[in-house]
Parts: C-alpha cells; structure tokens; sequence
C-alpha cells in the first residue's frame, strides 16, 4: 500500500480533488484532509470546511495523525507493549521467587505468600519499565520527508494524506489534474 502526502496552497483545490475522488467513485483505504495550524484557518476557510464536510473524507490536525507525530506513536507502542509486558512480567516474578525462595522483604513481615506475591509486582514494574525503555529505542518513523510535512503544515499548507487499497494504484492522473504543490511519498 501507498501512502502519499499531496500538499496544497489553497483549501478549494483539496477540496475539489476530494469530490473528484467522489464522484469518480475511486476507492481509498484512506482519504484524510489535515489541517494546518489553527491560527493559520481563516473564518471563510472554516465555513468552507464546515459545509463540505461529510463521510468520504475526514479533515484531521497533524498532532492526532501517528503516521506523521513520533511521539503519538512512541506512546501507541508503549501502551501496546505494556499490554503484553506487564502480565508477563507479572507471572516471571512469581515464578522467581517461588523457585528461589528468597525472603528480601522479611523484614516487612511477609509470609510466603506475600513473598511471591512481592515478587509478581516486581515483576510487573520491571514490565512497565521495559515497554517504556522498548517503545523510546523503536523509531518506526524513518520517514525523512517528516520535517518537511510538519514545517509545510505549520506555514498554513493543506495536506491531504492518501492510502490506496491492496492491489490498486492510486488515480495519479486526478492527483496530477488537481496541480497540487507537491507530492511526498512516505515510506512504509
């Protein structure tokens, strides 16, 4: 699957391509309008957005895309893996102490019992630990062009980000016909 940036100077020509997609019935797996900064969207471009919403297209700030902010998806994958860490962790540090035996915390009183289950939280921290340490190493986002697409969006650009669906291509003559500024093409 494709995934394309198509960058505009002016709202109505993202616009304009969004209903040709439409209308031209071309199947996306994803059509997504990504708006500039707030202080960047004049009255008239709000109105103007505001009237042409509807199901085809969603319109969506850069920050809440995960494709294009590294720190939401830095904080997607942490939460992912510490789905899975944790409980682990949990069950490890159990099972640790029951076949060591050691009795660290008798100075709290603890039986057993409580040993182990001391043990499993151990276990479940040093889980939480690792999907935090795990998911800040991981950088999935290699995409060099990404400064470029934040800087472009900040200076009040209209980005319009595609995907096509498996085994179709997507329609670069309509893309082409809509004069975009530019094409970026990320990688993944």
């Amino acid at each position: 699957m494709t995934k394309s940036i198509v960058i505009f100077n002016e709202l109505e020509k993202c616009l304009d391509l969004l209903n040709v997609f439409k209308e031209k019935s071309v199947f996306l797996s994803e059509s997504l309008l990504i708006l500039p900064s707030k202080e960047k969207i004049t009255p008239d471009q709000r109105k103007l957005l505001d009237l042409s919403s509807n199901s085809f297209f969603r319109s969506e700030e850069i920050e809440n895309i995960r494709v294009l902010n590294p720190k939401l998806d830095r904080k997607i994958r942490q939460k992912n893996m510490r789905t899975w860490l944790m409980p682990f962790g949990f069950i490890a540090g159990i099972a640790f102490s029951n076949m060591t035996n050691l009795s660290t915390f008798s100075f709290l009183g603890l039986n057993n019992i409580g040993e182990t289950f001391m043990g499993g939280l151990l276990g479940m921290g040093s889980g939480y630990l690792g999907s935090v340490v795990s998911s800040a190493s991981i950088n999935l986002n290699r995409n060099k062009e990404l400064r470029s697409v934040i800087d472009l969006n900040n200076e009040g650009k209209w980005l319009i980000l595609l995907e096509n669906q498996i085994g179709t291509e997507l329609p670069w003559a309509l893309i082409k016909q809509s004069e975009p500024k530019d094409i970026i093409f990320l990688e993944g």
